[in-house]
């Protein structure tokens, strides 16, 4: 469990900081989320949030990727959450 939630940290820092690195353009999650006046600990709660429905290959929709970065980054995190999920429920079985 707590490789799951380290990596699970590392996407949600990960999709959070695309967003603040490229100072909130008005098409990214953030701004498009409305979410921008929260607080980083929020933000963080949110982005932890869509990174284990990604990693976890649930994928609800309410979050979701709005430009070019942030699609590269999702289908990134795409492809880490279904082999570490196919990781996971193989050595289980």
């Amino acid at each position: 469990m707590g490789v799951v939630f380290f990596i699970n940290h590392l996407i949600a820092c990960l999709w959070y900081g695309v967003a603040r690195v490229t100072d909130f353009p008005e098409d990214c999650w953030v701004i498009l989320g409305g979410v921008e006046e929260n607080s980083v600990r929020l933000n963080y709660l949110i982005s932890f949030y869509w990174s284990f429905q990604t990693l976890t290959t649930v994928g609800f929709g309410d979050i979701s990727a709005h430009n070019s970065i942030e699609r590269v980054v999702a289908i990134c995190c795409i492809i880490i959450g279904v082999g570490f999920y196919s990781y996971t429920i193989g050595n289980m079985t």
